[in-house]
């Protein structure tokens, strides 16, 4: 049996869908899976409401002390604080031996599925009410509204395995009367009491042989043999001394308690005789906790988890997530929170639940607008840098380290710092931005609030990159016809989906084709695929190229991009208008300061053994400064900024670093921000921005 449905009304954070109280649907609906769930999301998110939910209404093994208080209850957006809640869990997957326990208040779902039987279901709820300045709760089960009380057996077989974020694992793994070990230890059913045959209880082996140790230590500080004796009779006479005759006592030094629970609230789980370190006792205590799931052969096996990371260093925190994922039929159900982008990237996107504002999104097959492949994708390339993405309030996907280094900085400028807004940059590479964006497209309600902005070059070389070469280029332009007349010739064998919206020549036609096969070799025909392929290029009508059909494909290429998109209020698609960033920076009012930090990253790459230095800055400004006297920049002019830039003269990376730093280091700030703010050609960065954080007012 597993938690399979969690719902919540009036508690803390999340309220009710309606006005009346008794007929309103619940403020949240958390679906869970077997085996591992992990919530994630920033702070205040609603993780640990979820969890403390499911406490109060299953309770702990550890028999912690938790009821609802009076600020559990949802307030309203006007400060009322509402005076009724209530916290149902679902379970499915019964075995017949778990269901026996329920039987009172077990049932069926009432889901018809074709082809399958139908399965147990059992409903568990705590309502509260505040009364008189006081709390009043109670827990039921059953399926229908009333429900009658869990009690008994059936109440212990739900309670679940917490550990709270922040833990003392020394505290709980040490000695004591509210020793944890303890409790653990004695529901292990090797500590379980057992009669003989005539009903009478067995001493545990553990029992007799601590009476022989207590014996012996009891022995030493009696015994007038032993040193110890000496000890007691001096602590005999200073009581002597101390009361009075009527009060004589006798003072005695004992190993205290014979039973097995006392025996068990003496010792320690120790990793070694040296003191250990957070980590690795954090690690032992969940071990221990993990010894009452792996003996428990019946009832719900769940343990809920805040922070797992809690002193754990990423290695750690990888093998601990690993084992819970091979282990997981093995120790049942788990429910954990995390705020590490280390535990979000290596975990499969399927065990993901997002919580966002007042919701809580299930990232599971299904649920999302992601296709399987998508998922498998992003198994491979979801890393620890592009898990941010799970804990932001605005992300903007860029395909390169360019933007990730220059869109902070524009933002700084125009006065929408990303990370006051909790913003986070992710850095896609190539095209993949469609399987990233789509992790926030829902199939159903509710839909994500997190804004996204999707930058992206436009990736139509101008003209003037052809200039120069031996023949002049002639394209084949691709639209739905051509791709239609492509099929008949390759049938299923070609993926065609991304093919480009031209080809500049057969042999960038014939690499795409190859590229892109999904069967290799081409099966066999007269004539055969590829000679058809060949022949069609050839006699298929081409145009010479022009700056207007140039033109006309990014217009017909921003159209076909954006109607992905136009759907989505929450995603957005920018276009470079031209190309690349850098080129667009090339051809708007920055572009000395785009040349400037060309000429320093190459200075920097040729003399790594010079620092830089104001006098350098400074004769790269006279120079500038002299080579482009007017503002006035032709189409080659710009392309010639450009073009060593893109040839890889210098790294990308390199220039965009010492632009930004110029950006933020000029000493006419106003101009900068102007240029930002109107240059039609950089408008599409500033959208982005705008888009994820606000308007720019004027």
């Amino acid at each position: 049996m597993y938690l399979h449905e969690l719902k919540i009304w009036n508690f803390r954070k999340y309220g009710i869908k309606g006005n009346d109280f008794a007929t309103a649907d619940s403020g949240v609906t958390v679906e869970f899976q077997d085996g591992v769930n992990v919530l994630i999301g920033e702070n205040n998110s609603g993780k640990t409401t979820i969890v403390d939910a499911i406490r109060l209404v299953l309770k702990t093994q550890s028999q912690d002390f938790f009821q609802v208080e009076d600020k559990d209850f949802h307030q309203t957006e006007s400060g009322y604080r509402t005076t009724e809640l209530k916290i149902e869990c679902t379970f499915k997957g019964f075995s017949h031996h778990d269901a026996a326990h329920f039987l009172e208040w077990i049932g069926f779902d009432n889901k018809e599925r074709e082809g399958e039987q139908q399965e147990y279901i059992l409903k568990v709820w705590l309502c509260a009410k505040r009364k008189n300045n006081s709390v009043i709760q109670y827990t039921r089960a059953g399926l229908d509204s009333d429900g009658t009380y869990l009690e008994g057996e059936a109440r212990e077989l739900l309670k679940v395995v917490y550990l709270k974020p922040l833990r003392d694992a020394l505290a709980e793994m040490t000695h004591g009367s509210q020793s944890r070990l303890a409790q653990i230890l004695k529901s292990h059913p090797i500590f379980i009491s057992k009669n003989d045959e005539t009903g009478i209880k067995e001493k545990h082996e553990l029992e007799k042989k601590y009476k022989k140790l207590k014996d012996e230590v009891d022995d030493f500080f009696k015994d007038e043999k032993e040193d110890g004796s000496t000890i007691t009779q001096t602590l005999k006479k200073f009581l002597e001394e101390f009361l009075l005759k009527s009060d004589k006592k006798d003072a005695v030094i004992q190993l205290t308690g014979t039973e097995l629970t006392d025996i068990l609230k003496q010792l320690d789980l120790v990793l070694e005789e040296n003191k250990s370190g957070l980590g690795s006792l954090n690690l032992l205590f969940i071990a221990a906790e993990l010894l009452l799931h792996q003996e428990c052969k019946q009832g719900l096996k769940l343990t809920l988890i805040e922070e797992l990371e809690a002193h754990l260093h990423p290695q750690y925190q990888l093998r601990l997530i690993d084992f819970i994922v091979k282990q997981k039929k093995e120790y049942g159900q788990f429910i954990l929170t995390t705020h590490s982008t280390t535990l979000a990237s290596q975990i499969k996107l399927n065990n993901l639940i997002i919580c966002q504002g007042n919701n809580v999104f299930p990232m599971k097959e299904g649920y999302t607008g992601l296709d399987p492949s998508d998922y498998r994708f992003l198994e491979r390339f979801l890393d620890t840098t592009k898990a941010n993405l799970f804990f932001a309030r605005g992300i903007i996907l860029v395909e390169g380290e360019s933007e990730n280094l220059l869109i902070p900085t524009i933002a700084k400028l125009i006065n929408r710092p990303l990370n006051e807004y909790g913003v986070s940059i992710v850095n896609v590479g190539n095209k993949a931005y469609r399987r990233y964006a789509k992790i926030y497209i829902r199939k159903g309600e509710p839909q994500f609030s997190i804004k996204v902005s999707i930058i992206s070059d436009m990736d139509i070389p101008v003209l003037e990159s052809y200039i120069g070469l031996k023949d002049a280029p002639e394209i084949l332009k691709i639209n739905n016809k051509v791709i239609d007349e492509l099929r008949t010739i390759v049938g299923e064998c070609v993926d065609l989906n991304y093919i480009p919206e031209y080809f500049t020549s057969k042999a960038s036609f014939l690499d795409f084709i190859n590229a892109n096969k999904k069967v290799k070799p081409f099966p066999q025909s007269k004539p055969s695929i590829s000679k058809m392929l060949n022949i069609y290029y050839e006699k298929r009508y081409k145009e010479s190229l022009t700056d207007e059909i140039l033109k006309n494909l990014r217009e017909e290429k921003e159209l076909e991009l954006k109607k992905e998109w136009i759907n989505y209020t929450n995603i957005n698609l920018f276009l470079a208008k031209n190309w690349t960033l850098e080129y667009e920076i090339a051809k708007s009012k920055l572009y000395k300061e785009l040349i400037k930090a060309f000429r320093i990253a190459k200075f920097e790459k040729y003399n790594p053994e010079r620092a830089l230095d104001i006098e350098i800055y400074g004769s790269f400004s006279n120079e500038i400064n002299k080579d482009y006297a007017e503002d006035n920049l032709s189409s080659q002019d710009t392309y010639d900024i450009f073009s060593p830039i893109n040839n890889g003269l210098v790294s990308k990376v390199a220039v965009a670093q010492h632009l930004s730093e110029l950006l933020l280091m000029e000493n006419n700030q106003d101009r900068i921000v102007e240029i930002l703010n109107n240059d039609p050609n950089l408008k599409y960065i500033v959208d982005a921005i705008c888009h994820v954080t606000e308007p720019l007012t004027n």
